[in-house]
């Protein structure tokens, strides 16, 4: 089976990110975490850190149909990504909505799953502790 493929084009909404918020709003609670995880104070402040490069390495991990869509006429889905922003493995989440014809971050946090780069190492100490 076919691995599926984003809704939207990553790059169109990091280019979005550049112009601001009349294209892109953060939610309540992504702006939450923003605060809390990546020391974003403001709607700018995040945008500008999107803008300029702030995920790194981001990597597609599903689509879904978005459960707060209240227009009948149009199946509104949301794109997840995984990203490292330094030392920190991070996740977002973002929607396209047609009607306001503006970007919306749904969530902007750490990831809630081991952060893969630590796993060659937890894999190699296993490893070594198995073979003593």
């Amino acid at each position: 089976m076919a691995k599926p493929e984003p809704e939207y084009k990553f790059d169109d909404f990091v280019n979005d990110c550049a112009v601001g918020t009349s294209k892109i709003f953060v939610s309540r609670g992504a702006m939450e975490t923003a605060r809390s995880d990546f020391k974003l104070a403001t709607q700018n402040q995040v945008l500008e850190f999107i803008a300029n490069g702030g995920l790194e390495k981001p990597t597609f991990i599903n689509k879904k149909e978005w459960e707060n869509n209240n227009d009948d006429t149009v199946v509104i889905m949301v794109d997840a990504y995984a990203f490292f922003s330094g030392i920190i493995y991070g996740y977002i989440a973002f929607v396209y909505i047609t009607k306001t014809k503006k970007w919306l971050i749904k969530s902007f946090k750490k990831h809630e799953d081991p952060d893969p780069r630590n796993l060659v190492f937890l894999t190699a100490l296993c490893n070594l502790l198995e073979n003593n």
